[in-house]
């Protein structure tokens, strides 16, 4: 006999149990957090190999190729007073020059050289934007220095570092933006 007003087999659990709404809901949250420490740990990833440089020091002569344009660190030399046509410009107080004379191979007829100067700290210095006149050309070519595809081009890049940094100077990095591997930093011969 039952108890008055309950159906029978009220009190026996179906054979199919279902979660309740708190335990799906619960399941739910457990799968948005997850999606969600899945999404940052690939952001943070991504974001530490792309959003600062990491770099890795060439030995001494060596070469790297960016973008069909092979880079050699001929010479880098730190001076305070730069040569310029006739004239001599003193660095500005507290600063230094630092030239650094490359030499590139291309097949390409109007090539991009773009190279920075790297030091400790990951600091980086962009050449100067003013140009001076020099024995060498401070850029890749043009109607009166033209790059000749498949011969060594010589030009140079001056730098002003700060004179207290000058001493912690690893060498040239010519960055390739579409990779996300360590930049290769050239350093001379000797």
């Amino acid at each position: 006999m039952t108890a008055p007003g309950r159906p029978r087999g009220a009190d026996a659990p179906p054979a199919g149990r279902r979660l309740g709404n708190q335990a799906r809901s619960w399941i739910m949250v457990g799968m948005a957090l997850a999606l969600v420490l899945m999404y940052l740990s690939i952001w943070m990833t991504y974001a530490g190999t792309h959003t600062y440089e990491r770099y890795r020091q060439l030995a001494p002569g060596e070469t790297t190729t960016v973008d069909g344009v092979r880079y050699k660190l001929i010479k880098l030399t730190r001076t305070e007073v730069i040569v310029d046509g006739d004239e001599t410009k003193p660095s500005q107080a507290g600063a230094v020059y630092v030239i650094a004379e490359l030499e590139i191979l291309t097949r390409k007829k109007d090539p991009v050289c773009s190279v920075e100067l790297v030091g400790s700290s990951k600091r980086t210095w962009e050449a100067q934007t003013s140009f001076f006149d020099r024995e060498l050309p401070q850029y890749c070519g043009d109607f009166d220095h033209p790059v000749t595809p498949g011969k060594p081009w010589r030009f140079e890049q001056v730098f002003l570092v700060p004179a207290k940094l000058a001493d912690q100077l690893y060498g040239i990095a010519a960055p390739d933006r579409s990779s996300p591997a360590p930049v290769p930093v050239l350093t001379p011969v000797g």
